[in-house]
């Protein structure tokens, strides 16, 4: 099953006031990360993603460069050095958070270990298998 097929099958949250590439590539800029095939169709077609207690961080038309994504990617960056190449997905609290890279593999940041562990997963899959935990 796709990521399309996925987010349908299971009704989950979206945002409503999606951005345009352009304004993507600005945010591309602001951040100074290039963001990845699957984290921009991502953005581009869903804004983010929610389900129950699981909420996704993601970009809207109407927050743009404030936006939830954008804020703590730019939080990890200046108190997290080791964040710098990466872009927060998730909090999962306790300063733990899943976060991408610019080929879409997704890591998880333990901030009290300042550690960051490869999940072997590409971004799609990641959704696909968080929100199936609670499907």
């Amino acid at each position: 099953m796709d990521i399309k097929e996925f987010v349908e099958k299971n009704n989950l949250e979206k945002c409503k006031n999606l951005i345009k590439v352009e304004q993507l590539n600005n945010i591309e800029k602001e951040i100074k990360i290039k963001f990845g095939n699957e984290l921009k169709k991502y953005i581009l077609e869903y804004g983010y993603l929610a389900y129950e207690y699981i909420e996704l961080y993601g970009i809207n038309s109407k927050q743009g460069i404030e936006s939830d994504m954008v804020k703590q990617t730019l939080y990890l960056h200046k108190y997290f050095p080791k964040t710098i190449n990466y872009i927060a997905v998730e909090n999962l609290g306790d300063g733990n958070y899943y976060i991408v890279d610019n080929k879409d593999n997704i890591y998880k940041y333990i901030s009290e270990e300042d550690k960051i562990v490869d999940m072997q997963l590409k971004l799609f899959k990641y959704i696909m298998n968080r929100f199936n935990e609670i499907l």
